[in-house]
């Protein structure tokens, strides 16, 4: 990060100096700077390095946090690692505050269907968080955690549940202190909603231009062509008739009454088990599930076999382009033949 200005706060939000790269003769210049941002939470670690024998480098130890404007951004890290040797000092640091990182809750469960502003409420009773955007606002759900886990997870949980997205939002005070953690939530990213980030899809990324090389990987290994999920007291799908058509109307998965199987009749022909019995030819998966509703058991067992009866298909984009975390992009290699065309996200 050229020329940013950082601030080095103390445990009570006090500024106690700062690194600047606009001069780097200066005694304050670091170096090796790393700033790594991940689509869940929007969260980032910060890495740098500075020279051990300067004043400023006394004041990187544990505890102590680092604020900076970056891109019309404001950040806020947490000082957690620290290696100092004689010459060197490497430091790196999460964002986000301690209260998130660190402390733990307890077990919960939802006496009612509650909303999402409830539960952020009973997750974080102190009010560390400022709900900023909702777009989950219309949605009540009945949920428990049996375990404990840090702030942070039980919030990555919540979103889970809700289907959502959630973004930290830090907001600094002119002084480079905390003002406030803003959290956000999206609807997740589907073909219907963009989650975090922008829908950049007017955008095209082209071979040979923003983009290098594309390798693509696809594997069988853990797949199947139908399942039996069995819940509480043996509950099972063979009282159910069900069936699924894909968009050209012919049959795609099949639940008949009294066969506790879902079965993927398309992918069962293009990957059969044997050619010897004609008459089978799935390959099974058997599982188990916590719940006593068979339409819960159904539609989770349809989700798991909807995901393992195709292969499983990665590709490996190299090449750079100027983004934020979840924009989406369109990508064009028209050295694939044919032409290979994808919807890319930043993560």
């Amino acid at each position: 990060m050229e020329h940013v200005r950082i601030a080095i706060l103390d445990p009570n939000d006090s500024v106690q100096g700062f690194m600047d790269n606009a001069i780097p003769e200066a005694t304050n210049y670091y170096y090796n700077d790393e700033l790594h941002e991940y689509l869940q939470g929007a969260a980032s670690i910060f890495s740098f390095s500075l020279s051990s024998d300067t004043d400023v480098s006394r004041l990187i130890v544990d505890g102590n946090k680092l604020s900076f404007r970056y891109k019309e951004k404001d950040y806020y890290f947490n000082i957690m690692h620290v290696e100092r040797n004689e010459t060197t000092v490497v430091a790196e640091a999460y964002s986000l505050s301690f209260e998130l990182l660190n402390e733990r809750v307890e077990s919960y469960s939802a006496q009612s269907a509650m909303s999402f502003e409830e539960y952020l409420a009973a997750i974080d009773p102190e009010g560390t968080l400022v709900l900023g955007l909702n777009e989950v606002s219309d949605k009540r759900i009945t949920y428990e955690w049996t375990g404990e886990s840090t702030v942070l997870a039980r919030l990555f949980s919540l979103a889970n549940v809700f289907s959502a997205e959630i973004e930290f939002s830090t907001e600094l005070n002119d002084d480079y202190s905390l003002k406030q953690i803003k959290i956000n939530a999206y609807r997740e990213h589907s073909n219907d909603y963009q989650g975090i980030g922008e829908n950049r899809m007017g955008t095209t990324l082209h071979y040979g231009e923003d983009i290098s090389g594309i390798t693509k990987k696809s594997d069988v290994t853990d797949l199947y062509t139908c399942i039996a999920l069995t819940g509480n007291n043996g509950l099972s799908l063979s009282s159910l008739d069900r069936t699924e058509y894909d968009d050209s109307g012919n049959v795609e998965y099949r639940c008949a009454s009294g066969d506790s199987f879902i079965r993927a009749v398309q992918a069962r022909d293009r990957f059969p088990s044997n050619l010897m019995n004609k008459n089978d030819r799935y390959i099974a998966c058997y599982g188990t599930y916590d719940t006593d509703n068979v339409e819960v058991l159904y539609g989770v067992a349809l989700a798991y076999l909807k995901t393992h009866c195709v292969p499983k298909v990665e590709y490996e984009v190299t090449g750079s382009v100027d983004s934020g975390i979840g924009d989406t992009f369109l990508i064009e290699d028209s050295e694939f033949k044919p032409t290979l065309y994808l919807e890319a996200r930043v993560l």
